[in-house]
């Protein structure tokens, strides 16, 4: 989601309206070498599960790394970095709901990037400066 060619593609099985608000899940294939950059949530968790494939991230200054059967946790107001190393799978725990909404056009590569971060920006999630 950061402008480049690469692919992510989203599903929301569970929407945030089903849960009164508490939570939604999002599936999301995403081509390796995919990534999000350094951002802040202030309004969610997230919990990624990774079905199949590996995620590389970065959570409050911390290396972590999720493989197939392994989570990773992204408590809010922790800047946070994502990398997917190979194609990745993951389930998305978003916890409360209402980022599902935005992610779709989040992901869009059509999007201008200023209109991304701005629209992002409106849910809550803040883009840092690149260290």
């Amino acid at each position: 989601m950061d402008g480049t060619d690469k692919r992510v593609k989203l599903a929301v099985p569970v929407a945030g309206w089903a849960t009164q608000g508490q939570y939604a899940l999002v599936e999301a294939c995403v081509d390796a070498d995919t990534e999000l950059p350094a951002h802040v949530a202030q309004r969610e968790d997230v919990v990624l599960y990774v079905l199949d494939g590996e995620l590389e991230g970065t959570v409050d200054r911390t290396p972590h790394r999720a493989r197939t059967g392994e989570a990773l946790v992204l408590d809010r107001g922790l800047p946070r970095r994502l990398r997917a190393t190979a194609p990745t799978r993951v389930l998305v725990l978003i916890a409360p709901a209402g980022l599902e909404e935005l992610l779709p056009l989040a992901a869009d590569p059509a999007v201008d990037p200023d209109d991304r971060a701005a629209l992002l920006a409106v849910g809550g999630v803040h883009r840092l400066p690149d260290a």
